[in-house]
């Protein structure tokens, strides 16, 4: 049994409009948020055992606030390009390259793709992931080249809006 962790970034500034949209950083709201979700993956007893995240500025540092929070080594932070902008096929076709040592991953990234990638591996609707909607899946696999393949059940959600 594996474990999927997806975490959409935290609510990005806009106060810099000249930035590229991966180097945004994230906004107030996003990084008290990201601090939130962190306590209540500890109060679930979350142990991951892989952070992996998209390279843009807002998904790093939710990665890096939750990893502080959590007493993850940020230097085992993974970063994955291909994340960023990525299709479902896409976002699959990289978590079958996850290491089978990691029982729980922390997944880092965007919509679209996240909220579909959502909807492909379970059985229940979700409309959009919001920033930092969390939303963990239980995956019958033993090994993640078969994620391709697997419908999995959902263990929990959480929305930032409804933590506070």
């Amino acid at each position: 049994m594996k474990t999927l962790i997806i975490i959409r970034h935290g609510k990005s500034s806009w106060d810099h409009p000249e930035l590229k949209d991966h180097l945004r950083p994230l906004n107030q709201r996003g990084v008290n948020n990201a601090f939130s979700v962190a306590d209540e993956l500890i109060r679930l007893d979350v142990k991951p055992s892989l952070f992996l995240t998209s390279p843009a500025v807002r998904a790093l540092d939710t990665a890096i606030i939750l990893a502080t929070k959590m007493d993850y080594p940020l230097d085992k932070i993974a970063t994955d390009a291909n994340i960023y902008e990525a299709s479902v096929s896409e976002l699959l076709e990289g978590i079958s390259e996850i290491g089978n040592e990691h029982e729980t991953v922390l997944f880092f990234g965007h919509n679209p793709g996240f909220t579909n990638l959502i909807n492909r591996l379970q059985s229940e609707t979700l409309f959009n992931l919001p920033t930092c909607g969390t939303f963990a899946i239980e995956l019958p696999i033993d090994d993640w080249s078969e994620i391709a393949c697997a419908k999995g059940q959902k263990c929990f959600s959480l929305i930032p809006k409804e933590l506070d």
